[in-house]
């Protein structure tokens, strides 16, 4: 059986050292966007996780979702956990109070998301969608929308979706063929859209679909898109149920992972008594579902952290424990930690530069979504940033945690590959996250064709300018290297990022998209991780807490380790087009 381990000290330094929460003084117009609620909000979804959550990570992942006559059964304990959340107030904390939210800043949900993720992600991603979706309405909605389905939905009484893909589109959401026929104040919806997760289940009193859909002469592709509510019941203008909606669920998927999390083939329509309200303008359905769609890329990438942190936790602690092999010592041959083998603590101070580099960039990009809302002077800039690194920071969770993972269970050696040991489920647990809300491949077009040279490079050059004025201004000899590392690193992405626009072959770019994410993904991990070594360092000098000493040891070690390949892979892209395009892979 898992046991579920936090690294309370370094949440604590994210929350309160640095970035920390008081880069939002002056910053957020909300009075209680302060240490004092930070605390309490942690100290809530702490034990919620560790005493409610945590139980479920195995139970769930054994007892699976069960599908029966069109109905979802899911685990055991789901609908306590759900209820018990309810209670914390949480789905609507960054929401207006006008609406039952708590106007809280973003920067507090990172270690909400963490510690759900972390806990048990199957049950995280019922909140992610239903707090999603309630924002799309809450942004792009009428008012009689707002006002009948938000109060409800950020109290959890009623949850929500995001339905993109269909069996025949995939990736190409442009390729949609359900229908919207206007029909008075409403539409008739009509489709099949697949690989829903929490599309349906009983633990809420009603679920509302965000689908995307086109309507009557609308035109091709994901132009003619327009976005619409779907509630599976029918309700009053009280918010009392009235009856069904011709909404029902096919069957679900049976998976390697996430198993507690039912993902569905969702149908409606098929009675021609759908009926959905249009969320925005039409054929804007696509434009308006980014909002969502990068909010949850986020919270994916919290997902690959969550998981790795407690895969390296889980292997940190067994490393310590178990005994294999002797050394010679004074008084003859001694037993041997298997921490104490320089190939395990190799290991091991990766996973440990890996967790906390990307849990420096997520509580970064978490902070400047509020900046970008609030600052007084450089909201434009920090918006900037929250473009260019929120594909960074949901392909570098999601690919290194799934490596933390691959590392923790490495360490484990055969014990790894045993369920009893529930390292293993963090890997298969992890694995979803770099295929769903956009395959990673899809993050690192989005990031080079749109986020970068859409753009003529501007928040790249901008971000660039600020790692390489960090990097000069660094005078302490114990960070020396790190500057030099980084200086480097930054010249190979600011030329890579030239030859991409300069470059007449577009499979070239293509080819080396993912490569080139990767690499500029460690640069911000270890930027990051960086800044923080610099407050460790200085706080080190009037205190004894390891903790400072270690974080400037881990910046160092991935400034020389991790993030010279990284710059190497760079180098290599600029040079002659890459064999594999030249491989035909015919039968």
């Amino acid at each position: 059986m898992t046991h579920y381990r936090i690294d309370e000290r370094d949440l604590a330094f994210n929350m309160f050292e640095c970035p920390g929460v008081q880069q939002l003084e002056g910053n957020h117009p909300s009075p209680d966007a302060g240490e004092d609620t930070l605390r309490m909000v942690y100290e809530q979804i702490s034990a919620f996780s560790q005493k409610v959550l945590a139980p479920l990570h195995d139970s769930g992942d054994r007892e699976g979702c069960q599908f029966e006559n069109g109905s979802v059964r899911v685990p055991n304990g789901m609908q306590q956990a759900w209820n018990d959340y309810r209670e914390l107030g949480l789905i609507g904390m960054m929401a207006s109070a006008k609406y039952g939210g708590a106007d809280l800043p973003h920067f507090f949900a990172a270690p909400v998301a963490e510690l759900e993720c972390g806990s048990c992600v199957s049950f995280s991603m019922l909140p992610l969608l239903t707090r999603g979706s309630a924002n799309l309405i809450a942004s792009f909605g009428s008012d009689w929308l707002k006002d009948r389905y938000l109060p409800n939905m950020y109290s959890g009484q009623w949850a929500g979706t995001m339905c993109l893909t269909e069996p025949h589109a995939g990736s190409d959401v442009g390729a949609s063929t359900t229908k919207a026929i206007p029909d008075g104040d409403h539409y008739l919806i009509s489709g099949t859209k697949i690989f829903i997760t929490w599309g349906e289940h009983d633990l809420s009193e009603n679920i509302i679909h965000l689908v995307l859909a086109r309507l009557p002469d609308s035109p091709k592709g994901s132009r003619g898109l327009s976005l619409f509510a779907v509630p599976k019941y029918r309700t009053a203008d009280d918010g009392s149920i009235l009856g069904g909606n011709d909404v029902e669920c096919g069957n679900i998927e049976h998976k390697m992972g996430i198993k507690a999390s039912p993902t569905c083939v969702m149908n409606f329509g098929t009675n021609q008594a759908c009926i959905g309200y249009l969320v925005g303008q039409p054929n804007q359905g696509m434009a308006h579902m980014f909002q969502m769609m990068n909010a949850a890329r986020i919270e994916v990438g919290v997902q690959g952290l969550a998981q790795g942190s407690a895969a390296y936790l889980a292997a940190k602690a067994y490393a310590q424990e178990r005994t294999q092999g002797s050394r010679k010592s004074a008084d003859g041959f001694r037993s041997l930690k298997i921490v104490e083998h320089p190939d395990v603590r190799r290991m091991l101070a990766t996973m440990k530069a890996l967790t906390e580099g990307g849990r420096a960039l997520l509580y970064h990009l978490t902070l400047y979504l509020d900046l970008a809302h609030y600052h007084q002077s450089e909201a434009e800039k920090y918006e900037g940033y929250v473009e260019l690194l929120t594909p960074i920071c949901k392909t570098f969770g999601s690919d290194q945690g799934f490596k933390i993972t691959e590392m923790a269970i490495q360490t484990h050696g055969g014990y790894g590959y045993c369920q009893e040991y529930g390292v293993e489920q963090y890997m298969r647990d992890v694995k979803i996250s770099s295929i769903y809300e956009g395959t990673n491949g899809i993050q690192a077009l989005d990031l080079v064709f749109r986020k970068i040279l859409g753009n003529q490079g501007l928040h790249l050059k901008n971000w660039l300018a600020e790692i390489t004025q960090f990097a000069g201004e660094i005078r302490d000899g114990e960070l020396r290297a790190i500057s030099s590392a980084l200086l480097k690193a930054s010249q190979e992405v600011a030329a890579t990022a030239q030859f991409f626009a300069s470059c007449k072959d577009m499979e070239q770019v293509q080819y080396h998209a993912v490569q080139f994410q990767e690499s500029m993904s460690h640069l911000a991990a270890c930027y990051y991780l960086s800044r923080q070594a610099q407050v460790a360092l200085e706080k080190s000098k009037s205190s004894d807490e390891v903790f400072y000493t270690e974080k400037v040891l881990t910046a160092q070690l991935y400034a020389s380790e991790l993030l010279p390949a990284a710059t190497f892979a760079l180098t290599n892209m600029r040079k002659d087009p890459p064999i594999g395009l030249r491989i035909s892979f015919k039968p």
